[in-house]
């Protein structure tokens, strides 16, 4: 069973240096068939871990917005986006708060 390996060390990708985790509907998996709670076991013994969300857009979007006649990007288009942003990235460039921007404005604006 994942969890008696994982409790004897044996699944625990301890030399890894960076985890990218996407969710399930995106069709990646990093670590398939295991629990939430089994990959943050994992992710205990990495050196960085960077994890982007839904939320994240949803908190980018909310400031975005301020000042705006109602809403101005696609709630429902938010995991299409964040999908791109992963898939599209370049690790020499990193993924930030203006990655995030340009990627609410390309596919989840409201026209």
């Amino acid at each position: 069973m994942a969890s008696d390996a994982i409790a004897k060390g044996q699944l625990i990708p301890q030399e890894s240096k960076s985890l990218v985790v996407i969710a399930p509907k995106a069709n990646t998996q990093i670590f398939p068939n295991l629990s939430q709670k089994e990959i943050m076991k994992r992710i205990v013994y990495l050196q960085l871990a960077i994890i982007w969300s839904v939320e994240d857009f949803e908190t980018r979007a909310q400031a975005l917005e301020k000042g705006e006649n109602g809403l101005i990007y696609e709630r429902n288009s938010f995991e299409n986006a964040l999908v791109k942003m992963i898939d599209n990235h370049r690790k020499e460039e990193g993924i930030n708060w203006s990655t995030v921007e340009y990627y609410l404005n390309t596919y989840c604006r409201i026209k």
